[in-house]
C-alpha cells in the first residue's frame, strides 16, 4: 500500500511539470504575434526566407470559404488568406513547385502554377475562432469543396494540409 501511495505521488508530481508543458506545445492556438509560418525560396540569387504571424497573415487580406471537408463534421466558415495572395506578398512570382510542410513533417508538393491559380485558403480560423494544434491548425490549406467536383479528389484532398508551418517555393 505504502508502494502504490509513492508511486501515485510520483505520477501526479510528473504531471504537474510535464502537462503544461506537453499542453502549450499541442493545443493552444498560437498568440496573434507568434510565429506560424515560414516561407523561403530563392529570390534572384539569394535564399529569402520570410516569417509571418497571424496579424500579418491578416494584414494580406482575409478571405472566407464556408464548405464542408472529409475531415470534420457539417459545413464550416474557414478564414484566411488565398495561398496566391500570400506568394504575391513574399514576392514569390515564380517557381516549378511550392513545398508545404507541416508541423509534424507531412509535406506535398503543389505545383506552383496550380497555386497561384488556385482558390485555395490558408485558413487560420474555423467558424470565427482560431485553430488549436489539435484541431489542425494553426494553419490548414483548404479548397472551396462544396463548389465544384474539380475540388474533390486525391490530389486536392492531398494538398489541404493542415498544421502547415513552412512553405518553400523552389525554382
Amino acid at each position: 500500500m505504502k508502494l502504490q501511495k509513492m508511486m501515485l505521488t510520483l505520477v501526479l508530481t510528473a504531471l504537474t511539470f510535464v502537462a503544461p508543458v506537453f499542453a502549450n506545445t499541442t493545443t493552444a492556438s498560437p498568440d496573434a504575434s507568434e510565429a506560424v509560418l515560414e516561407v523561403s525560396g530563392m529570390r534572384s540569387s539569394t535564399e529569402v526566407t520570410v516569417t509571418l504571424d497571424i496579424t500579418a497573415l491578416r494584414a494580406i487580406g482575409t478571405t472566407e470559404i464556408v464548405t464542408s471537408t472529409i475531415w470534420t463534421d457539417g459545413v464550416h466558415r474557414f478564414s484566411g488568406v488565398l495561398l496566391r495572395d500570400l506568394l504575391k506578398h513574399v514576392g514569390a512570382t515564380s517557381g516549378v513547385v511550392v513545398q508545404a510542410q507541416a508541423l509534424n513533417d507531412y509535406a506535398i508538393q503543389i505545383p506552383f502554377d496550380d497555386a497561384i491559380m488556385s482558390e485555395a485558403l490558408v485558413a487560420f480560423e474555423m467558424d470565427g475562432a482560431p485553430m488549436h494544434r489539435r484541431a489542425k491548425g494553426p494553419l490548414w490549406i483548404v479548397y472551396p469543396f462544396d463548389r465544384a467536383a474539380k475540388f474533390r479528389t486525391e490530389t486536392i484532398y492531398a494538398r489541404s494540409i493542415w498544421q502547415l508551418n513552412r512553405l518553400h517555393i523552389v525554382k
